[in-house]
């Protein structure tokens, strides 16, 4: 290891997720209110289309989702090591309980974060790829910083940005 080895932030990089919202909510591209925010939540009876970005952010959506490590066929460890899509997978799970009732923490939340804010940012016209190095490292000369997709090229926003301990710090 050396001063400019990229280390993985693990859930560090649920704040970095949050912060690129905050910029893309700044740039008017969402809202912490806004619901309906994913395709597949819009079926009729779909609690899960009341859900608010708010919501997932403060990881009170009432989504099912096992977060056990230690456990190989977990939501969180098939959805970080195995499935293409980790947000996909999560934004696929039913709800447990009513939103807003109960918080839990769930990596699951913020991968379905990372692809509503790749949703908004697209639909603006922005690229999604880009948009951690322009909004957020570039400003703050975070030189090393580097954000990890998943198969399919979604931002792993729960866990995989990667940057050296300065850029860190």
């Amino acid at each position: 290891f050396s001063a400019e080895t990229p280390l993985c932030g693990w859930s560090m990089s649920k704040s970095v997720l949050a912060l690129l919202v905050g910029a893309a909510a700044g740039r008017g591209r969402l809202k912490a209110s806004d619901s309906a925010l994913l395709p597949e939540w819009s079926g009729p009876g779909d609690a899960r289309g009341a859900l608010t970005l708010e919501d997932l952010l403060r990881m009170r959506s009432g989504l099912v989702f096992d977060e056990t490590y230690a456990d190989p066929l977990s939501d969180v460890t098939q959805s970080l090591f195995a499935l293409p899509d980790s947000g996909g997978a999560a934004a696929a799970k039913p709800l447990e309980t009513a939103r807003g009732t109960q918080w839990r923490y769930a990596s699951g939340t913020s991968n379905i974060v990372s692809r509503v804010l790749r949703r908004a940012l697209e639909r603006g016209g922005e690229d999604y790829h880009a948009f951690p190095r322009a909004a957020l490292f570039g400003p703050l000369g975070m030189g090393t910083a580097v954000f990890e997709t998943d198969a399919a090229g979604t931002f792993v926003g729960s866990s995989f940005v990667y940057a050296a301990a300065r850029d860190w710090a």
